[in-house]
């Protein structure tokens, strides 16, 4: 591991010490309680997260170096198992302000209280202070767990490959961490 930069170093390891945590709280937090899952009904969802993103390989470029932000998705659960919708939010990268517009497809496996899932995300990027030429395409493949605190109210976590793009703009590579609230409208 001494040819991974530092700060990928203390990504790694926040990221698996929040999943143990995560594990460890849910098991904690469950105690005598009966079996909780969030609702397998079809039905407007929402989630929030926090997004936090550090850059891989050469991060001289402009928007190559890290973001954090807050995006919101609002969409459908089809059933226990899909999810799809789309979001809108704020990310804040080392060079300025981006707005991304996304499209999220998630696939959730049921187990109980905690639910692994995948996403699949993708939209575009802009720069409201260089609106012409600040368009960026991006997409963000992740697997994550979620814990359900009742049948409407989730706590989701992932993490995954962010990857933006644009016309005369050079590729650029993140690993990004997403913690959430999740919210199922009955």
């Amino acid at each position: 591991m001494n040819d991974i930069r530092p700060e990928m170093k203390k990504l790694i390891i926040l990221s698996i010490f929040g999943l143990l945590t995560l594990s460890a709280s849910g098991q904690v937090m469950r105690g005598n309680r009966p079996y909780t899952s969030l609702s397998p009904r079809e039905g407007y969802i929402m989630i929030n997260e926090f997004n936090y993103g550090i850059g891989l390989g050469g991060v001289e470029t402009p928007f190559s170096k890290r973001f954090v932000g807050i995006t919101s998705l609002h969409g459908f659960q089809i059933n226990e198992t899909f999810m799809m919708g789309i979001g809108t939010g704020a990310l804040l990268y080392n060079d300025g302000l981006m707005i991304p517009l996304f499209g999220d497809i998630r696939v959730r496996f049921p187990m109980n209280s905690l639910t692994p899932y995948a996403s699949g995300e993708g939209g575009l990027l802009f720069n409201p202070s260089d609106f012409n030429s600040g368009l960026r395409m991006f997409i963000n493949p992740s697997a994550g767990i979620r814990y359900a605190i009742d049948n409407k109210l989730a706590l989701s976590f992932s993490s995954g490959l962010w990857m933006q793009m644009g016309s005369g703009i050079s590729r650029a590579s993140f690993v990004n961490i997403k913690v959430g609230v999740v919210y199922l409208f009955l």
